[in-house]
């Protein structure tokens, strides 16, 4: 490479390497700055038919709706509460078109909501017993008695799919899965990556790598 090529080449790799460092922290905060948004236009266009104009201040509609939020946390673990709660989602389950997207949501967040943390623990190799290669994935399903779906001994592993959360859903035999000692959040970024993440690798380390067993 000539010399002209060395000095255009090093202020590129800086532009790029710039980019990398302000993208991530440049999307995480439009997409807060874009919830806090939706949160003090709407809250905050219904203070202000119970207050005078001059007497709010910007903020008070985020804050309302955070306040809103925590509120309903609270109060879904109250009886009554939790009955009209399920009242609404029988409605929208009954509801042509709407039920689709409404279960699909539910469930999505429900799973990833859950305290449940083993769920979060079922990270997978699934290998091919007759194919060289490896898919990394999580198992989401072992019972399958509520679905005309899935046979005896088999797992429901979902696979995302490198820059999106898109994926499959694929059902093989269970001992086909390999368990992999990682956290669920790094494992679902180093999918999500594609494997080009550049966090050292003490971040992926196996949890208890080192460390000496207990006779």
């Amino acid at each position: 490479m000539s010399s002209d090529n060395r000095l255009m080449s090093h202020p590129l790799r800086l532009f790029f390497k710039g980019l990398a460092t302000i993208i991530p922290i440049a999307l995480t905060l439009i997409i807060c700055l874009w919830l806090a948004g939706i949160a003090e236009r709407n809250f905050g266009a219904m203070l202000q038919w119970f207050i005078p104009d001059s007497w709010y201040i910007t903020g008070m509609g985020l804050a309302i709706g955070v306040v809103a939020v925590m509120a309903i946390g609270l109060l879904s673990q109250v009886y009554l509460f939790r009955k009209l709660i399920d009242l609404g989602e029988a409605i929208l389950d009954r509801m042509p078109v709407v039920k689709s997207v409404f279960r699909a949501t539910k469930d999505f967040v429900d799973y990833f909501s859950s305290g449940d943390e083993k769920r979060f623990n079922q990270v997978v190799m699934v290998r091919h017993p007759d194919l060289k290669l490896a898919i990394m994935g999580f198992i989401t399903r072992e019972d399958f008695d509520d679905l005309p779906i899935g046979r005896e001994g088999e797992v429901a592993v979902y696979l995302p799919l490198s820059y999106q959360v898109a994926g499959y859903t694929i059902f093989v035999p269970k001992e086909w899965c390999e368990p992999v000692d990682m956290p669920f959040e790094d494992a679902i970024r180093l999918i999500l990556t594609a494997a080009m993440t550049r966090r050292s690798s003490s971040a992926f380390e196996p949890r208890g790598k080192g460390q000496k067993k207990d006779h």
